[in-house]
């Protein structure tokens, strides 16, 4: 079990730019600025989905990590090695991630998913859960911006 949570851990690590890939949105590494460059910061959206939404985005991550526990279960359960084990959960990280990433994506209305506007491309109605701050809001995304101060 040891090998797969150095596998969790180096996707928790890589999530940030993963969203990025996914969102278009600016995430970066942790030590690369993080969620300094996210367009959650903007005043204006559209805001990334898992950022404008923790609970989304901790879903999605949890997707994720969870499809790569089931690779790495599967190849166990079969009596694979664990270098065998962990390369599968390695291996699964691409599927697992658009799964997740898609399903949290949907439930959205942001516009991009790893194109730009795919959406609109696409021609997918928007989800319930609003990522686009409408024209003239000075509203700004929930989780990455500081607190006033008072």
């Amino acid at each position: 079990m040891a090998a797969f949570l150095g596998v969790a851990a180096a996707t928790s690590v890589a999530l940030l730019p993963l969203c990025a890939l996914l969102h278009r949105c600016g995430c970066r590494a942790p030590w690369a600025g993080g969620l300094d460059h996210c367009n959650v910061r903007n005043a204006r959206g559209p805001h990334c989905p898992w950022c404008e939404h923790e609970a989304l985005g901790a879903l999605a991550g949890a997707g994720t990590l969870g499809g790569q526990g089931l690779a790495f279960l599967a190849v166990r359960r079969r009596k694979g090695t664990t270098t065998r084990s962990a390369t599968a959960a390695v291996a699964a990280l691409p599927i697992s991630l658009l799964v997740s990433g898609a399903v949290a994506w949907l439930a959205t209305d942001y516009p991009h998913f790893i194109v730009e506007d795919a959406r609109a491309r696409l021609g997918i109605p928007n989800g319930p859960l609003r990522s686009v701050v409408a024209p003239g809001s000075t509203a700004a995304g929930h989780c990455c911006h500081p607190r006033p101060k008072s």
